[in-house]
């Protein structure tokens, strides 16, 4: 039994600056935290990040000869804090979406870093399979509404036997600032905020027991924290701050369908229907005039999911989303 994580405070302060540190605008890109500087808080969450997983992998963890990647990695809030493990022999990579922070990744802080690179918006990854030891998502599947299936049988598929995946995610003390509600979570599975935005401005809350439920059936959880990680701009409060998963490679292979699909739990259906009467609502606030016809329309869908396990829980919503995105460009 792993021991509980104790949270690692954040100390706001560039006295880390052994290495390079970005423009101001590529810090505060990756997450800052507000009424500090961006540099301050690119330092300080990275470092309490990178506690926080040394303290997660436990004792026995070796770096040595072992592969990592940084999934969304940005400009290197994270990896920075890992120089040394790759100059004594870890192998550090990282990926993000975005090319500016990438672009000064390599230019600055590899090596030790082995390689950074730009990856498209949906899988693959230009790995083998099994190639990694690590991985970690600090702040990633808290934003994909989108291919977060996809995405997280690709991180399976890099991963070797028993090879290990963190992973962040919004919970329960995310719940009033993100969704405007207090937490319920019987009617809480993956919460989408603000679907059919952008990526950065879509917030996704998940449940626990809907974490178990779903990737849990591609990895083993080892350890399970609904609170206390800190990471983007809840680095500053630790009420405000992101829940963490440790999770352990399965040697099984699952479709994107496979992870999506409703299980008998009656918390499903719950939360599907929950998440659809936010996101109508969303867009009966926009034009409720217009919008009269369209939310008709789509109320009809939540029956279909209603009366069909089989359904994949993002169609709906992002059936929605499309709505809400053609009202906001009017």
């Amino acid at each position: 039994m792993r021991k509980p994580m104790a949270q690692t405070p954040v100390h706001f302060g560039l006295d880390d600056q052994a290495s390079p540190l970005p423009p101001p605008e590529l810090a505060e890109r990756v997450g800052g935290a507000p009424g500090h500087d961006p540099l301050a808080a690119y330092v300080g969450i990275g470092r309490a990040i990178r506690d926080d997983f040394v303290s997660l992998l436990g004792p026995d963890w070796q770096w040595e000869g072992k592969r990592i990647l940084d999934f969304g990695c940005g400009s290197g809030r994270v990896l920075r804090h890992f120089l040394a493990e790759g100059e004594a022999g870890a192998h550090l990579y990282g990926c993000d979406i975005e090319a500016p922070g990438i672009n000064w990744l390599r230019e600055h802080l590899s090596p030790p870093i082995k390689d950074a690179f730009v990856n498209d918006e949906r899988p693959p990854l230009p790995f083998p399979d099994g190639y990694f030891d690590l991985i970690w998502a600090a702040s990633v599947f808290t934003h994909l509404a989108e291919g977060w299936s996809e995405w997280l049988l690709e991180l399976h598929r890099l991963l070797s036997p028993g090879g290990l995946l963190i992973a962040t995610f919004l919970g329960e003390h995310m719940s009033q600032d993100i969704a405007g509600e207090p937490w319920d979570e019987d009617r809480i599975g993956m919460n989408v905020i603000a679907h059919g935005s952008t990526w950065d401005s879509i917030n996704i809350l998940h449940s626990p027991w809907w974490i178990r439920r779903h990737w849990g059936r591609a990895f083993e959880i080892l350890e399970l924290r609904p609170s206390g990680f800190p990471t983007g701009a809840s680095g500053a409060d630790p009420a405000k701050s992101h829940g963490v998963v440790l999770m352990r490679r399965r040697d099984v292979q699952f479709s994107a369908e496979n992870l999506e699909r409703l299980d008998a739990d009656p918390r499903e259906i719950a939360a599907l229907r929950h998440n659809i009467h936010q996101l109508l609502n969303l867009v009966a606030k926009t034009d409720p005039a217009k919008a009269a016809e369209q939310i008709h329309d789509l109320r009809g869908a939540l029956q279909v999911v209603v009366s069909s396990r089989s359904w994949r829980l993002t169609r709906p919503l992002r059936a929605i989303g499309e709505v809400a995105r053609r009202f906001r460009s009017r």
